[in-house]
């Protein structure tokens, strides 16, 4: 077991193809005020559609929460009708991206040899990578041999420190969607099997400082026994994640689990 004392917790909303900007700005004012100081004791991401970061970024600016983006295209030039790329997110203020959603892979039959170019090209502007990693829906059960597999393409080519600023999310495609997220013990194995590869590759230090999260049909009623892993920092959310009282209860959650909401009051 990896000593977490120095990783802050994290969370994750992401918003998918929902909330117009002004439901975006809504979420933002009704989100800060139900979390109050919470917001410096997790490392809190929201990734509104490409339509509103530019307006919650300026909402944001300056405060703990940070912009996040869905996905990035990766292909090279200026001639991708339809597409975002690394440097445009950038300068419209995103600090964190989305890359490797299951919905993606589906949509665009994108493999982890994708995921990983697009990793590089987040990286190359500043921009720091939230990879999902899990095994597909035909996988089931498979956990520790297919993460054997994916993880090596997924973080071909990058370096210690890299890795160490990155975020990562266990999220097997069969939790996206469903009522209940995966039990405490499949996401156990699996956040536990993805630190230790992590460990073996690229050493204890990067281990250590890697924030590995759990995503798939996070709700609040499910968050405690999650949050109680010693393997998991923090928690990823969709569709509650669009629910600002909602969210808010998850973060607290997970500064509570994780020790920090004890710093905030004192």
């Amino acid at each position: 077991m990896e000593d977490r004392s120095d990783r802050k917790p994290f969370a994750i909303a992401n918003w998918k193809m929902a909330m117009t900007i002004s439901e975006s700005l809504a979420f933002v004012r009704k989100f800060r005020a139900a979390l109050g100081d919470l917001a410096h004791a997790v490392d809190v991401v929201l990734c509104p559609p490409y339509t509103a970061l530019y307006a919650v970024a300026q909402t944001l600016a300056g405060g703990p929460i940070k912009l996040g983006a869905q996905n990035l295209c990766a292909a090279p030039g200026e001639a991708h009708t339809g597409e975002i790329s690394a440097p445009l997110l950038a300068d419209v203020g995103c600090e964190w991206v989305l890359l490797g959603h299951w919905e993606i892979r589906r949509r665009a039959g994108e493999t982890d040899a994708d995921v990983n170019h697009k990793i590089h090209a987040a990286l190359r502007v500043g921009l720091r990578p939230i990879l999902l990693v899990g095994e597909a829906a035909t996988e089931r059960g498979r956990a520790r041999e297919v993460l054997t597999a994916r993880l090596p393409p997924l973080f071909a080519d990058c370096e210690s420190g890299q890795v160490a600023q990155m975020a990562v999310v266990y999220e097997p495609e069969w939790t996206i969607g469903v009522q209940e997220p995966a039990s405490p013990e499949c996401v156990a194995a699996g956040c536990g099997f993805i630190r230790q590869w992590i460990r073996q590759e690229y050493g204890a230090e990067t281990a250590r400082a890697v924030r590995i999260i759990y995503g798939g049909s996070v709700t609040p009623g499910y968050a405690k026994g999650l949050l109680a892993l010693p393997e998991v920092d923090g928690l990823g959310a969709g569709r509650k994640g669009r629910d600002p009282i909602a969210f808010a209860e998850i973060v607290r959650l997970i500064a509570t689990a994780k020790g920090r909401a004890r710093q905030i009051i004192a």
